[in-house]
């Protein structure tokens, strides 16, 4: 139901493709699916972690270490992909999050050792999708018309993404997170069937190519990609426990359901947002939204310490949001354009997927670090700063955003 509804409101506007349709929609489907059950859990993680006892240095190490294991692990995931196909490499992933999800819900039981199950798991998951998942987009995408196939691919991921949090915080709040592991697990499975209505995108059977690799042209997009995993921590897990702790601690398990629904609220205003920044991609003016995001990120992580109401919070949710499409989509833009001309679309996108790493590694070392100098609130409020100079990284991009 859900390819017939993206068929019908989105192929008239796609006449111009020389892909089948088909190819888009069935990626569409599949994302829509995966963002819903991935995010229904991902919010919540780290807090749930924290309410059973482990410390914000443990939690902030774990990852750091998690995130370092995804470096080497992305020369293994593209080597697959290269052989299989990223759309075999989806699958792949989707199934082994099932056995993460079912290590999260015994770690009430298990403790430590239920942890690293799950985020060794879900980690090298996570690292596989979203690898397959790039590299399948930017091989089917429109290249006169990428800004406009990115700004309907970033509406679906927010709706998925205004909805799971809201209904992740509900269910766990009532039925608690175990529920979620059910419906998250089935959602993996069905997420992946959809694609597998056309082949493969690119060939299989293939070896990664470094010999000649673009380092010139990949550099600027390489660097920037750090930004964006620091970026991911920074406003993902280290804001979410700030507003855990800090503004909402007094709610006990009423916290999922503020969170869920809090960051649903932000969701909901950056998606007319979104359609807007994929035409002014296509009409080559993305470097300047990139900029412009850019600096509305920076301000926005250095204001964060300073948020203490729940009004607060609605109010950065929204603009970072914002924010964050307005320059995430002309770079995801200028990465499709150096993947279709470097002609080794694989092996950049497993270099771009190890500085994301490492961008994510380096920010939860620092809160680790931080939190353990300087107490955990104090170590939380420090991301935010060095958020805000990292951020300035990104500017590097801003000539192949165009």
């Amino acid at each position: 139901m859900l390819r017939r509804i993206i068929n019908l409101v989105f192929r008239r506007r796609h006449y111009w493709r020389s892909a089948s349709f088909d190819e888009v929609a069935e990626l569409y489907v599949s994302r829509i699916i995966m963002v819903f059950a991935i995010n229904m859990i991902n919010l919540f993680a780290a807090v749930y972690l924290y309410k059973l006892g482990y410390s914000i240095v443990f939690i902030a190490g774990l990852y750091a270490a998690l995130y370092l294991m995804k470096v080497p692990a992305s020369v293994l995931i593209a080597k697959y992909a290269a052989y299989y196909g990223p759309k075999h490499g989806i699958l792949a992933a989707n199934i082994i999050r099932i056995p993460a999800m079912i290590a999260f819900a015994f770690v009430p039981e298990y403790g430590i050792p239920a942890v690293i199950v799950f985020g060794v798991l879900q980690q090298l998951s996570a690292a596989m999708y979203d690898m397959c998942f790039t590299i399948d987009f930017s091989k089917v995408k429109h290249a006169l018309h990428a800004g406009k196939e990115i700004g309907t691919m970033s509406i679906i991921e927010k709706f998925a993404k205004m909805l799971s949090p809201l209904v992740g915080g509900v269910i766990a709040t009532i039925y608690g997170p175990h529920t979620l592991v059910v419906i998250a697990c089935v959602l993996f499975v069905v997420s992946a069937l959809p694609l597998f209505r056309s082949v493969e995108p690119t060939p299989t059977r293939m070896k990664l190519k470094f010999s000649g690799f673009p380092w010139r042209l990949s550099r600027p997009t390489l660097l920037s990609e750090s930004v964006v995993g620091f970026d991911f921590i920074a406003s993902g897990v280290v804001w979410t426990l700030f507003v855990a702790l800090f503004i909402f601690g007094q709610l006990g398990d009423s916290v999922y359901s503020a969170l869920g629904a809090l960051a649903s609220l932000g969701v909901l205003v950056s998606m007319v947002a979104s359609w807007t920044f994929g035409k002014i991609i296509d009409r080559r003016k993305g470097d300047v939204l990139l900029a412009s995001g850019t600096y509305v990120n920076v301000l926005l992580h250095l204001f964060r310490p300073f948020v203490s109401t729940p009004a607060g919070v609605v109010g950065v949710n929204m603009v970072n949001e914002t924010a964050t499409s307005a320059y995430a989509m002309p770079f995801l833009r200028a990465v499709f354009d150096v993947a279709d001309n470097s002609g080794s679309r694989i092996t950049y996108m497993m270099f771009m997927q190890m500085t994301l790493n490492l961008g994510s590694a380096l920010a939860c070392a620092l809160l680790a670090l931080g939190a353990w100098l300087l107490g955990e609130r104090s170590g939380l409020m420090l991301i935010f700063f060095v958020a805000a100079a990292y951020q300035l990284i990104m500017l590097t991009s801003t000539r192949q955003a165009k």
